[in-house]
This record gives structure tokens, C-alpha cells and sequence, in this order.
């Protein structure tokens, strides 16, 4: 079982912690452009060199890709990805950062998700999306989930749901029938961009990967 991270604001010193690991894994680090990315993927190197570094772009306006982004936004992050060699993030949420971008792009809403969809078709083998975990074809219909075989990764982040909602959460991660094209997102255990999300317990982390190796791995 393959463990990646994802650090949201690697300007706040945690990439520091990435010495204590003493095993291979991925890094995905979020910035708000290539430049930033490469800077900070040096210092990854000088602190663990088994970590592959992977880019988690950031929308300036947006922050996260959908059907809702801005679009000038999309294409110039898609014009950017196209010289970037390595695997990156598409981290596909609804704005909720900003709703207002919901009535603002309501009318660009399709052009967007054709702009995602060629975009990923093209690139599919170095795209990891980051995606909320329930229904794929209500998903699809937000633009928050494509069918092209990259590797997805549903956010199962059991510290901000109910338990009634972890437990269709888990259903619905049993059912994924795609064996080698999803990764499990656990968490949070770090505050994200809204600042007040719950942070998962350790004890309760080690149940949830404990779930993920004996049932859902076992599952598929």
C-alpha cells in the first residue's frame, strides 16, 4: 500500500516533516504557480530524496477546478500544465470559497467542462483528481468527475462528516469497481483554506487506513 501527501501551504513549514518518513511516497504540493512548485520541490530534495514531488495548482480567483472556475483561469493553467513533465493534482470541488463564482460562470458552465474533459483526455496518465467521494454520476453531471482513466482519489475525510454520511461514504467506496485507477484520501490532519476543519485523531486515522487496507483493498 502506497501512502501519498498533500501539503496545502508548504510555505508554512510543512515540508519539514517530510524527513521523518523513511519510506517512498509522493508529495503533492499546493501553489499558485510552476515557479513556486519548483521552488519549494528544491527544498524537498535537500530534505528527503525519496520523495517525489508532485504540483497541486491553485487557482489565483477559483482555487479549485470545476465547471464554475473562471475560465481564462482554465486556460492558462491547462497552457501551463502542457510544459510540465511530471504528474499533478486536479483538484476537481465546487467553489465554495467564493459562491458567487456559481452565478458568475453559470453560463460557462458547459464550455468549462469540455475545456476539463479534452484537457484530462490528453493527459490523462499524469492527472491525480482529488474528488468528493459520493455518486459519480451526480459528480459528473457538476463537472466534478470525468470518465477517463486517471487516478481518482475520493476524499474520504471522515473528521468533517457525520457518521451517518462516513457510512454512505464507505458504501460507496466499496462499490468502485476500477481497481487501479483510485487512491483513497484520508484526513484532515491539518487545517485546510477554510481554517476550521476538524482534525482527524490518530487513533481514528489508524481505523481509517485500517479500513482501506482490510476492506477496501481487499474488495477490489
Amino acid at each position: 500500500m502506497r501512502i501519498d501527501f498533500y501539503a496545502e501551504f508548504p510555505e508554512k513549514g510543512s515540508l519539514g516533516k517530510l524527513k521523518l518518513l523513511d519510506f517512498k511516497s509522493r508529495v503533492f504540493i499546493g501553489t499558485k504557480s510552476l515557479a513556486e512548485f519548483h521552488k519549494f520541490q528544491k527544498q524537498v530534495i535537500k530534505i528527503n530524496k525519496k520523495i517525489e514531488c508532485c504540483y497541486w495548482p491553485k487557482l489565483k480567483n477559483s482555487y479549485w477546478i470545476s465547471g464554475f472556475s473562471d475560465t481564462n483561469e482554465l486556460e492558462v493553467l491547462f497552457k501551463e500544465l502542457s510544459r510540465f513533465k511530471g504528474t499533478f493534482l486536479m483538484d476537481l470541488e465546487l467553489p465554495l470559497l467564493k459562491p458567487v463564482l456559481f452565478f458568475k460562470n453559470l453560463f460557462k458552465f458547459n464550455k468549462n467542462k469540455r475545456l476539463i474533459s479534452n484537457f484530462m483526455k490528453k493527459n490523462s496518465s499524469r492527472i491525480m483528481t482529488a474528488q468528493y467521494p459520493f455518486k459519480f454520476k451526480l459528480m459528473g453531471w457538476l463537472g466534478l468527475d470525468y470518465p477517463i482513466k486517471t487516478e481518482k482519489s475520493p476524499m474520504y475525510y471522515s473528521s468533517l462528516s457525520l457518521g451517518i454520511v462516513n457510512k454512505r461514504i464507505r458504501k460507496n467506496l466499496l462499490g468502485i469497481k476500477a481497481k487501479t485507477n483510485y487512491t483513497i484520501g484520508l484526513g484532515t490532519i491539518s487545517r485546510g483554506i477554510f481554517g476550521f476543519e476538524k482534525i482527524l485523531l490518530p487513533e481514528l486515522l489508524e481505523k481509517d487506513l485500517e479500513f482501506v487496507k482490510k476492506q477496501v483493498l481487499s474488495a477490489w
